[in-house]
């Protein structure tokens, strides 16, 4: 069975077809998630930096 990807579709040459409805989609529900205080993917996530930054050792 073969997949094809989210937001295109593969050509037999390997090309990805661009699908301009779902990037749409998918950039309405990033703004929605940004007003909404949410994660949004591909951006840093400050509070998990933090907690990723510290030693996991006690005293270190």
């Amino acid at each position: 069975m073969r997949l094809t990807p989210a937001i295109g579709a593969q050509r037999g040459s390997g090309e990805t077809v661009p699908r301009p409805g779902l990037e749409l989609i998918f950039t309405e529900l990033n703004r929605q998630w940004e007003t909404d205080g949410r994660l949004v993917p591909g951006r840093l996530d400050e509070a998990w930096a933090v907690l990723a930054d510290r030693s996991p050792w006690p005293g270190g």
